[in-house]
């Protein structure tokens, strides 16, 4: 059986690279040949159509448009473009979510912005701030590893934020007092949860990622927060996800983010899990 592993080609990291290596390991295994395929090559490979067609794919990026070439092929692709395309902007997440039961937090979306025009008056920044109040969660449309999530103290905070991200689409949120420096990941294939990992930060940072310097510890779920994890994951259409969910008052979960290929390094670490495992006969159960 024949699979390829989709990679960006301009990022590379530590992390990233035990992603790729736990895959090709666990395909090996499992009898799958695993060909590992840069979002460059691959575009080359595919316009030219020369290349032996795969049995499935792992897509494991954000290029949403190189995934639905795929697709356009009659490849299965895990995930798909779509479910992708939506997790890979918070604000069509949130969107998604808005009807389905999920608990968010309040979230206020950016208007479509041209040349810094948002900053040339006050009424949007007067309409959040007095919908949200202070603090508030200030989060970039795009973007992994907590890197453009920041808490705003102050209308002049918020405005020079807004004026750092040169036009880029951002949401602004209700911040969540209950969950500073923590959360859970929680991580789903198919429609079971497979690993779930409480994630803090004892270091003063309300953000609780561990690529930012959060430790994680192996967590049992409540039934709530179960159930809320696997609805975002079957809204979403997701094959696999790791799903983020705050606390709320009393452990009451509230939805974070949905991520369609997150790192399973840490979680596998503190559970003594494979989550690579199951990603693969997970694929090979579909096709």
């Amino acid at each position: 059986m024949l699979a390829w592993l989709v990679t960006n080609k301009y990022y590379v990291s530590d992390s990233f690279l035990n992603i790729v290596n736990s895959f090709i390991e666990a395909a090996k295994k499992l009898n799958i040949k695993l060909v590992v395929q840069n979002n460059v090559d691959l575009r080359s490979l595919l316009f030219k159509r020369n290349y032996e067609k795969p049995n499935f794919v792992i897509f494991w990026d954000k290029d949403v448009k190189l995934a639905s070439m795929i697709e356009n092929e009659g490849i299965r692709v895990f995930n798909s473009s779509e479910s992708i395309r939506i997790c890979d902007d918070k604000s069509l997440t949130y969107l998604k979510l808005c009807n389905s039961g999920i608990n968010q937090p309040k979230t206020i979306i950016s208007p479509l912005l041209y040349f810094h025009s948002i900053l040339e008056n006050e009424d949007f920044f007067d309409f959040a701030i007095s919908e949200l109040k202070f603090p508030l969660v200030f989060k970039e449309c795009f973007g992994s590893f907590g890197k453009q999530v920041f808490l705003i103290k102050s209308k002049e905070e918020l405005i020079a934020t807004i004026k750092s991200v040169n036009d880029r689409p951002f949401i602004l949120q209700e911040f969540i007092q209950s969950s500073f420096g923590k959360d859970l990941r929680v991580y789903v294939v198919g429609d079971k949860i497979v690993a779930a990992m409480k994630r803090f930060n004892d270091t003063g940072d309300f953000r609780a990622n561990i690529e930012a310097g959060s430790k994680g510890e192996p967590y049992t779920l409540n039934d709530k927060q179960t159930e809320m994890a696997l609805t975002v994951a079957k809204t979403l259409k997701l094959d696999y996800a790791g799903i983020d969910l705050l606390f709320g008052n009393n452990d009451e979960p509230i939805f974070c983010e949905a991520n369609s290929n997150a790192y399973f390094n840490a979680i596998n670490r503190v559970n003594n899990k494979n989550i690579e495992n199951y990603i693969l006969e997970y694929a090979i159960n579909h096709i």
